[in-house]
C-alpha cells in the first residue's frame, strides 16, 4: 500500500477567524488512510492551536521576521524537503508568498521533484493594495491551483491577480449540519445569560472595521423604534470592542445590547435568535452565515462577497447595500414581521444542506490534490 501523501498548511497562526476554521475543519476531515497533515504557523501558534493537537495533527511553528523576510523561504525550503512533503498548501497572502518561493526552491534542489503549491484564497485579499496585488501575482505564478472561496473572490483572482483560468477554480467552504442545527432557543438564551422574552437579532464576528459592527448598531437603534422589546447580542471581540460599547451608550442601547466576547460554543448559543445579522463591507464565504443558516436563522446580511451565494434574498433572509443602516433596519423589521420566518430559515439551511457541506469541501479538496500529484508524476 502507497504510503499517505503529506499535506502542509501553511497560516499565520491559528487565532479565531474564519480562514482559520476552515483549516481545523479541513483536517478533521481528512481521509488519513490517504493523507497525512500537518501546519506550519508563521508568526505563532494561535488561540486555537490546542483543538489542532487534539485532532493530532501536528503544528510547527516557522518563524517569520519583520517586513520582508528574505531567509524565510529557503528555510521552509530545507524543511520542506526534509519532510519530504508533498502538498503544500498555503492560506493568506503573506503564506502564499512564501509559501509558493520556497516550494519552487525545494523543487529546484531536488531537480523538479518536491512539494506541489494549492492555495485558497478566502477573501478578497485587499485589490485596492497594488504591492499586494503584485504580490499575489507573483506568487500565483508560482502555484499549481489557486482555490477560491465564492465567486466573487474567483472574480479577484481571475481580473486584478491575473490567475490563469486553468488554475483557478472554486470550493465552497463547508460546515458541519450535525454540529449547527435548530435547537431549544429558551436553552440557548440562558447560556447567553439573555432574557427570553423579545426579539432576539445576533451577530457573531470578529469586533474590526471590515465587519462594520456600527452600521449594525445604528441599524439596531432605528429597529427599536418599532420593536423595543427587541436585543442585539454581538458575539466576537477585537479592535473595535471599546467604539462599539460607546456607540451603544451614545445611542441608549445599554440594556438592549448585549456584548458576550469570543465563544467556543457557537453552535450552542446560536439558536438564542430569532435573526442573525451580519453588516460586512466585504467577505469571502462568511462560514457565521453558513452557521446561522445551518442552525434554521433567517438572515440580513449586506450584499457583498459570497454572501449572496449563501443567503438567497427573498427566500432565506435577506440583502442589503453595505454601509446603509435605514435599509438594514428596514430588513430587520421586516423579518420580524413575517409569519414564515422559522420557514425561511428551514430553507436556508436545506440550501447550505445541498451546497455547503464540510464533506463536500474536504472530499473537493482531496480529489484536488490527488489530481495535481498525478499531474506532476
Amino acid at each position: 500500500m502507497d504510503r499517505p501523501i503529506k499535506i502542509v498548511h501553511v497560516v499565520l497562526a491559528l487565532d479565531v477567524g474564519g480562514l482559520e476554521e476552515v483549516v481545523l475543519r479541513l483536517v478533521a476531515h481528512t481521509d488519513r488512510d490517504r493523507f497525512t497533515p500537518s501546519v506550519y504557523a508563521l508568526d505563532a501558534p494561535g488561540s486555537m492551536a490546542p483543538e489542532l493537537a487534539a485532532l493530532g495533527v501536528p503544528l510547527h511553528v516557522v518563524q517569520r521576521a519583520p517586513g520582508l523576510d528574505a531567509t524565510l523561504p529557503l528555510r521552509l525550503a530545507r524543511r520542506l524537503a526534509r519532510e519530504r512533503v508533498q502538498i503544500l498548501h498555503t492560506h493568506n497572502a503573506s503564506p502564499h508568498f512564501y509559501g509558493a518561493v520556497a516550494a519552487s526552491l525545494a523543487r529546484l534542489a531536488d531537480r523538479g521533484a518536491g512539494p506541489r503549491v494549492i492555495h485558497t484564497k478566502h477573501g478578497r485579499n485587499q485589490p485596492d493594495a497594488p504591492r499586494k496585488v503584485l504580490l499575489n501575482r507573483l506568487a500565483s505564478k508560482l502555484t499549481d491551483r489557486v482555490v477560491a472561496v465564492s465567486a466573487d473572490a474567483a472574480d479577484v483572482a481571475r481580473r486584478l491577480e491575473h490567475v490563469a483560468e486553468n488554475k483557478l477554480m472554486t470550493i465552497s467552504n463547508g460546515v458541519d449540519t450535525r454540529v449547527f442545527r435548530p435547537a431549544d432557543p429558551r436553552a440557548a438564551r440562558a447560556l447567553l445569560g439573555l432574557p427570553e422574552a423579545g426579539l432576539h437579532v445576533g451577530v457573531v464576528a470578529r469586533l474590526a472595521p471590515v465587519k462594520d459592527h456600527a452600521t449594525l448598531l445604528d441599524a439596531f437603534a432605528l429597529l427599536r423604534r418599532e420593536r423595543p422589546d427587541a436585543h442585539l447580542t454581538l458575539v466576537g471581540d477585537g479592535p473595535e470592542r471599546a467604539a462599539l460599547g460607546e456607540r451603544a451608550r451614545a445611542s441608549d442601547l445599554a440594556g438592549s445590547v448585549h456584548f458576550v466576547g469570543a465563544r467556543r460554543d457557537v453552535a450552542l448559543v446560536l439558536p438564542a435568535f430569532d435573526v442573525f445579522a451580519l453588516a460586512s463591507t466585504s467577505e469571502g464565504i462568511s462560514l457565521t452565515l453558513l452557521e446561522a443558516a445551518a442552525t434554521g436563522l433567517p438572515i440580513v446580511a449586506t450584499r457583498v462577497g459570497g454572501n449572496a451565494e449563501i443567503v438567497i434574498d427573498g427566500a432565506t433572509g435577506m440583502l442589503v447595500s453595505p454601509g446603509d443602516p435605514v435599509a438594514f433596519a428596514a430588513a430587520l423589521a421586516a423579518l420580524s414581521r413575517r409569519a414564515d420566518r422559522a420557514a425561511l430559515g428551514l430553507a436556508g439551511r436545506a440550501h447550505v444542506e445541498r451546497r455547503f457541506s464540510v464533506e463536500k469541501m474536504a472530499r473537493a479538496y482531496q480529489d484536488l490534490y490527488a489530481e495535481v500529484l498525478h499531474q506532476h508524476r
